[in-house]
């Protein structure tokens, strides 16, 4: 019942425990993801240290110890089992119902904080979500679950998974959701008669159907996955319609990659892949009788190599190298009778790198490496890593860290902007303590400081650089009593400025608190959960005109107040043989909040969800 270091690949691409990783880690399990009844990745990313998580109607936008700017998640790389998972259009990272993945096929969440460029190059500005599913030997055969919540809302799926005698690992999994949705949002800004008085009647609909596949023997590896998510969205963002079905997205994503990995004894580790990966996304823009649409389009495919050597069993050294050919990107705009844009390009990127991992002493570890990137067009990016990893006492470690990283500018910010961009630039430095105190506590502690050049933006119209900086401390407490219980606290403060305007920055809280509490009611039967999220007040944007010129302008907008919400959860496993249940209620206590909108809304603040419910059954055959 002690609490176990668990083990993190992605801070350095290789199995690693925590206290020994580069970084600091979050690592979210299966089990806490079923205890707490969270339903999508952007639920599991609202309990971890430093991330706040908003919602427009549509899409669940990620931030990170202090930024988030409605740019679809694009500073924040996302990986499924190493593979990334962000597309090749607007570099954003699905969170919600259109992540490429179910929730139930989740084996661990592994948040690695701070510049990751060093191993993976573009957009591991503010760090990585590495994602690892489940095995066939996990499943041992079938799965089917379904669920049923608030605003007739319901989900099925079903999985087969399977360790066969011959060294075959098979996992086959399919999941549909659908929901309606709220069925009467109420939005001042629209409040006249020929907007229906500001109410979005059935606007708020969404279906999603999903597949995941993997196929292993031996050293290789197959794997594929796909969505295709569609969202109608109440709030008549870009100036369209309001009250009008025809706004709706509709987003798919799927890739297929082939592993090989192998270990010559006492030589050392490869690791070779190749993957192909698509993406899509229509958009309708109504706008009295005429209706426009957009269509993008991405295909993508890539290959990497890694080489691992351990010398002396003291030192591990890491070479690889990436090459990604994104040979289609198209964006079309246009009605029935015209096209207004269509724009088509390529790019061609590679990477190489190195990083080595000395044991100084042996209770310290120097990592260091460096990673050299050609991204398309730009100037070569060049981003180096060092971390200080000091074992003073037993069960004490201390992390000094220095990295940078860069973020070159997407697709759909090169074809909307007016003006030249440049790539986005990070520096930071982070200090982390962790200690484990006695056999079930472990408090950790982080401070950090972020340099940020030429972060891209909307602004009035048309994308823009501008320079920011934050500065931040962590505080978190996981405890794992012998009854049990377990339980996960943390504070965050960040303070964020833009260096240029003097701007608070939209949507960054200066305080986070996160409390997590899981109850054993019958041991290993039955459990109570209770969750605890408490986020400060945050400014938003406001989008107007200016009043000689008529040319779109941004400004400050209002205060999203702060808002605290609660959780509950009761989750069962084997009261019935092979059964697994969960009943959630969320938002408890109905509080009444609001998000701050994206760039692209009349609203400066989006009002979110009250009291809600979810059952879920689990039968393993």
């Amino acid at each position: 019942m002690d609490i176990e270091v668990p083990k993190v690949y992605g801070a350095s691409k290789l199995e690693q425990r925590e206290t020994q990783a580069p970084a600091s880690v979050t690592i979210v399990t299966a089990d806490e993801i079923k205890k707490y009844g969270e339903r999508t990745l952007a639920d599991v990313l609202r309990t971890v240290p430093g991330f706040n998580v908003s919602y427009d109607r549509n899409y669940s936008f990620l931030g990170a110890r202090g930024i988030s700017l409605g740019d679809f998640n694009d500073r924040m790389l996302v990986l499924v089992n190493g593979h990334r998972v962000n597309n090749n259009y607007n570099d954003g990272a699905a969170i919600g119902p259109d992540f490429i993945l179910d929730i139930d096929l989740i084996d661990r969440v592994e948040v690695i904080r701070g510049p990751e460029a060093v191993l993976y190059g573009n957009n591991a500005f503010f760090g990585v979500i590495n994602v690892v599913t489940r095995r066939g030997q996990q499943f041992d055969g079938f799965e089917v679950s379904g669920e049923y919540g608030t605003f007739d809302t319901y989900k099925t799926r079903v999985s087969f998974g399977k360790l066969f005698t011959n060294g075959v690992q098979m996992v086959l999994s399919g999941t549909y959701y659908d929901s309606a949705g709220q069925d009467r949002l109420f939005y001042p800004e629209f409040n006249t008669p020929g907007q229906n008085f500001g109410v979005a009647q059935n606007m708020d609909g969404g279906s999603a159907g999903s597949f995941f596949g993997s196929l292993a023997y031996t050293d290789f590896t197959w794997e594929g996955a796909f969505n295709r998510c569609q969202k109608v969205n109440p709030t008549a963002q870009f100036d369209t319609t309001f009250n009008d079905p025809d706004l709706r997205t509709t987003d798919e994503r799927g890739y297929t990659s082939f592993k090989f990995a192998h270990t010559f004894p006492e030589t050392l580790d490869l690791t070779a892949q190749v993957y192909y990966d698509g993406f899509s996304h229509d958009i309708g823009y109504p706008s009295g009788t005429t209706l426009f649409k957009e269509n993008d389009v991405g295909e993508w495919w890539g290959a990497e190599l890694q080489l691992n050597k351990r010398l002396w069993d003291r030192h591990v050294i890491t070479v690889g190298a990436e090459y990604r050919d994104d040979f289609r990107q198209d964006s079309r705009v246009f009605d029935p009778s015209t096209t207004y844009s269509d724009v088509s390009t390529n790019r061609q990127s590679y990477g190489v790198y190195v990083q080595g991992d000395f044991e100084v002493l042996t209770n310290l570890h120097l990592n260091a490496g460096v990673r050299y990137d050609q991204y398309g067009d730009f100037q070569p990016a060049i981003d180096p890593r060092l971390a200080l990893i000091y074992n003073p006492w037993e069960k004490s470690t201390f992390k000094a860290i220095y990295g940078t990283a860069f973020r070159a500018p997407s697709f759909y910010e090169l074809s909307t902007s007016d003006q030249a961009l440049k790539p986005e630039q990070i520096t930071s430095y982070e200090l982390v303590y962790e200690q484990d105190v006695g056999q079930h506590l472990r408090p950790s502690l982080s401070l950090f400081y972020n340099q940020m050049q030429d972060l891209i933006v909307f602004d009035s119209g048309t994308f823009t650089n501008f320079d920011a900086q934050t500065r931040g401390v962590e505080l978190a407490l996981d405890a794992f009593l012998p009854s049990g219980i377990r339980g996960r606290a943390s504070y965050s403060f960040q303070e964020t400025s833009d260096t240029v305007n003097g701007w608070d920055v939209p949507d960054s809280p200066n305080h986070l608190l996160k409390f997590n509490l899981s109850v054993p009611v019958v041991r290993d039967k039955l459990f109570a959960s209770l969750e605890l999220q408490y986020t400060s007040n945050r400014r938003s944007l406001h989008n107007t005109s200016d009043t000689i010129s008529g040319q779109p302008l941004t400004v400050q907008g209002e205060e999203a107040g702060g808002f605290a919400v609660v959780n509950v959860t009761l989750f069962s496993r084997n009261l019935i043989k092979n059964l697994e249940v969960s009943a959630s209620v969320y938002n408890l206590l109905d509080t009444q909040y609001g998000d701050p909108a994206s760039s692209f809304h009349t609203q400066d603040v989006i009002a979110q969800d009250g009291r809600s419910f979810r059952v879920k059954l689990t039968y393993h055959f």
